[in-house]
This record gives structure tokens, sequence and C-alpha cells, in this order.
């Protein structure tokens, strides 16, 4: 039998909420850009702070 074929059931894992936070997007945005001309990195390269300040990470296990 193929393992596509069976039959899907819940297993215990994790739970990854992302809540936006309170803070205007366009503050951030700006933040973002200052920050990656300061420290001479690309948007790319500062993308994944900016996300980690624009969300608030919930990690639990269910």
């Amino acid at each position: 039998m193929n393992p596509m074929e069976e039959t899907m059931v819940p297993r215990r894992g994790l739970r990854i909420d992302l809540v936006p936070r309170g803070l205007p997007f366009a503050l951030i945005g700006v933040a973002v850009a200052v920050l990656s001309e300061c420290i001479g990195l690309s948007l790319w390269g500062v993308g994944p702070v900016a996300l980690l300040i624009a969300v608030e990470m919930r990690i639990r296990r269910i």
C-alpha cells in the first residue's frame, strides 16, 4: 500500500501562531529600511528581522 493512501490521523506536534503586533506597518518598514542602510545589507537580508518585529510568534506543543 502506498503511504499516501493511508488515512491521515492527527499527531502530536507543534502549533505555531503568527499574530500581528499593534505597531503600524509603515513604522516597521521605515525602521527596516534605515537599519539596512546603516549596516549595509540589502532589504532581503534584513527581512527576517522585520518579520520578527512585525509579528508575535507563539509556539505551543499540542
